[in-house]
């Protein structure tokens, strides 16, 4: 399957659901409801949406990106960026952890921030690997798998061993969910993770004033025009003919001569 996700996860032990705190925070706070979708609707919903859910004692945010992006592809090795400060503010004793892939270009990473701290930051993509800090637990059970060859990572294939060994970026699934376990509890690339992705209901918030995408402005011929056009196609394609034809015969012709 070709994933497209990113999402916030923070740790929930006080029962945390003031979402209009939560969208003041990250610099949303004009954002208004839309309407309830499934986890599976908003891992990549492409709308640029904030989709708030609760689970497992965790609080997630899907967000399209907007948090994510700056968390993990824009970061300043391990210092906060604004969105993640804000959260902080709000978590100050939490974990936070952003997780993003994107299987069109291999990417994907993930940033940790413990009590306040970023403690660590990771992201791969077509065959390079950026990071700070040390690896968690999760991070260390995929890493125990793989070897090291000129100062690169690699993983064999359990089922076909012989042939040619992953790279790190090449291992999206595997460590965008199984660090995404640490929170959610399950992994949303197996069948645990079911429940979450099909039962658990999120809240969609947009911005109210947000201009709809731009489709590409195609002009629609009158019947006049049409008709003009597939005669001018249908005598271009006979000049084509005949010039083919005349081709044909004068090389046929100074074949002969030869």
């Amino acid at each position: 399957m070709g994933w497209k996700t990113s999402m916030v996860l923070i740790e929930n032990r006080y029962g945390f659901n003031d979402e209009t705190a939560l969208l003041k925070a990250i610099g949303k706070a004009n954002y208004e409801f839309d309407k309830e979708v499934s986890f599976e609707e908003c891992l990549y919903p492409n709308d640029e949406s904030i989709n708030i859910g609760y689970y497992n004692n965790t609080l997630i945010i899907c967000d399209d990106y907007q948090i994510t992006q700056h968390a993990i592809e824009l970061s300043n090795g391990l210092n906060l960026m604004p969105q993640e400060t804000a959260l902080v503010s709000l978590f100050p004793h939490a974990e936070i952890l952003s997780v993003a892939c994107h299987s069109v270009s291999n990417f994907h990473g993930y940033a940790l921030i413990r009590r306040g701290l970023k403690t660590r930051v990771k992201m791969a993509v077509d065959g390079e690997c950026i990071s700070h800090g040390e690896p968690f637990q999760e991070e260390l059970e995929i890493y125990a798998n793989s070897y090291e060859e000129d100062d690169v990572r690699y993983w064999k294939d359990e089922k076909y061993p012989d042939d040619e060994p992953f790279t790190e970026d090449a291992y999206m699934e595997e460590f965008t969910f199984g660090v995404a376990k640490r929170l959610l509890g399950v992994n949303l690339d197996t069948e645990e993770g079911f429940e979450l992705m099909q039962n658990i209901t999120f809240k969609k918030y947009k911005d109210p004033n947000a201009k709809p995408k731009e489709l590409p402005n195609f002009k629609t011929l009158t019947f006049e025009e049409e008709e003009k056009h597939n005669k001018r196609t249908k005598w271009l394609k006979y000049l084509l003919y005949i010039l083919l034809f005349l081709a044909f015969a004068y090389v046929k012709s100074c074949m002969r001569n030869q």
